[in-house]
């Protein structure tokens, strides 16, 4: 029986992809001499920790470059993300059951809090964290720090980056399908628990 469970944000709960897509290929037709990347080779090739995706391109440039250019266009092109279907119901609903719920996001800090705030879903988390540059790498400590139980806990993304974080944790790996990696190469991370829609976690 799950007890906690810890939420991946992008994808996972918010409909952000045409923001972050768009951003990523405006910062990689800067930083590529013009290269248009498309939705296909954008979900083929992206992965966490972001940085691998910039230099799998053989682009020699820092976090920093990456952020300020990402940031300026996800303020320029004035897309707004919304709520995936089912994710306030499927948050409300496991609140309801006793459930304890945490978001632990790579996505940056203050775009999570603004879209949490416009969302009004922060009642909705027991604790949030934002803007990991590893996954793999911090879960755990997450785990630890909040006092969760590891066989009572399970982590939902929708990256294998997720499954592999919650592989390390040691805790359950529960993935679900999005617009931002191909439903094959999750599959093949071999996750502990395939949700095809978010209302299944409820049953869990």
């Amino acid at each position: 029986m799950i007890s906690t469970f810890i939420f991946d944000w992008s994808g996972t709960l918010s409909d952000d992809f045409d923001m972050v897509y768009s951003a990523t290929a405006s910062v990689i037709h800067r930083l590529d001499d013009g290269h248009a990347l498309s939705e296909e080779e954008y979900r083929q090739h992206f992965e966490l920790p972001y940085m691998n995706f910039y230099r799998n391109y053989g682009l020699k440039c820092t976090k920093a470059q990456v952020d300020e250019l990402f940031f300026q266009a996800v303020e320029k092109n004035g897309i707004f993300p919304t709520p995936l279907q089912g994710s306030r119901e499927l948050l409300e609903g496991l609140r309801k059951q006793g459930k304890k719920t945490y978001l632990f996001s790579a996505h940056p800090v203050h775009l999570v809090d603004r879209e949490v705030a416009a969302f009004g879903y922060g009642p909705l988390f027991d604790g949030i964290e934002a803007g990991i540059v590893d996954k793999v790498a911090s879960l755990k400590s997450f785990v630890k720090q909040n006092g969760l139980e590891p066989k009572k806990t399970a982590y939902v993304g929708d990256l294998v980056h997720d499954v592999e974080a919650a592989k390390a944790a040691g805790i359950q790996s529960i993935a679900v399908f999005s617009r931002y990696q191909e439903k094959a190469k999750l599959e093949k991370a071999k996750p502990d628990v395939i949700a095809g829609k978010l209302e299944e976690l409820l049953t869990l």
